[in-house]
């Protein structure tokens, strides 16, 4: 586990027909420093067929992944049957996951089914290790959890966390005694008011006044470096320990929606610099509008100031296997 604070940026919504624009994400990482990213794969989009048929973008897979970048299982089909519920539980289904929701709901049974169909295809199929596993709009139901659990997932993502799965792997993170307290943040970490563009290759250590919070020795009061911000209970009766991780995201949807969002991802992103583990998580549509790709851009030049870009697994202690095992 790096000891540096970590800015993790992650492609949702990976499958065939997504490529051209996870290759658009990839480059503009590139172009602001980012080397290591990880790359949420869809088994069967929304009812396609299996990712791995297409021998073009499993061998491109697998190119990604030799390079550095992580494989994270995210769903199986992305597409939820009819929410059940309260109202509001409707409502999340309906609106908040525009009806993709697939692990909302899922009782343990069909998300064992459904996670074993999906590292056959992405796994074994497109020949690349999986770590870990997200669900669509990071809704997991207690059954989906406990299916991961069982298959020996070491990790999920949540809103704000990073859930460790197995025990042994949580019992290996070290955790924080206090909160880490920011007291160095510099407008220098901003790419406009430090006079470079957010598509700067220039990274944190090249830029003056950009210590990460937790690299500060001597103005803050907190955990010494490396140690992550986690708690032993998860809230859900597993023994496991979630990692705060707050994320930035993009809404699409309407113009009401597109507009908000840059201006949300500017402010929660400054209100979260304190964390260690800040990430950023990006769509595909999110390269069909102009202000939202240069708003992504930013956001990765800005909060990679003082951070070192990581993926999910180096969350886990060094050396932790994929599923199957293997390096």
């Amino acid at each position: 586990m790096p000891a540096a604070c970590q800015l993790i940026v992650s492609f949702h919504d990976l499958h065939p027909g997504s490529r051209v624009q996870c290759d658009r994400f990839l480059a503009m990482c590139r172009e602001c420093g980012v080397r290591r990213t990880t790359l949420l794969v869809v088994p069967r989009w929304h009812g396609a067929p299996p990712c791995d048929e297409d021998r073009e973008f499993a061998a491109w897979l697998r190119e990604r992944a030799e390079e550095g970048h992580e494989i994270c299982l995210h769903a199986y089909l992305h597409r939820a049957e009819a929410v059940t519920g309260n109202a509001v539980q409707r409502a999340m289904g309906k609106h908040y996951t525009a009806g993709e929701g697939e692990f909302y709901q899922i009782d343990e049974a069909e998300a064992a089914t459904r996670l074993r169909e999906g590292l056959r295809i992405v796994r074994d199929g497109c020949g690349v290790p999986v770590w870990g596993f997200t669900a669509p709009a990071w809704l997991l139901s207690d059954g989906g959890r406990a299916a991961l659990r069982k298959l020996g997932f070491h990790y999920t993502t949540r809103w704000g966390q990073v859930e460790l799965l197995q025990s042994e792997t949580a019992a290996a993170v070290s955790i924080p005694e206090e909160p880490v307290i920011d007291r160095s943040y510099s407008p220098a970490c901003h790419p406009r008011r430090s006079g470079l563009r957010p598509d700067s290759p220039a990274t944190a250590k090249e830029q003056p006044g950009g210590a990460c919070p937790q690299a500060s020795s001597t103005a803050m009061a907190g955990p010494s470096p490396g140690r992550l911000q986690a708690s032993s209970y998860n809230g859900h009766g597993c023994r496991g320990r979630n990692i705060a991780a707050p994320v930035l995201v993009w809404s699409t949807r309407a113009a009401w929606r597109r507009v908000c969002s840059r201006s949300w991802v500017r402010l929660w992103g400054a209100w979260k610099r304190r964390s260690s583990v800040l990430r950023v998580a990006v769509h595909p549509v999110d390269f069909a509008y102009p202000s939202i790709e240069a708003s992504v851009r930013e956001a990765i030049a800005r909060n990679l100031c003082g951070r070192e870009a990581a993926c999910y697994r180096d969350l886990l202690p060094e050396g932790t296997p994929p599923l199957g095992g293997g390096k």
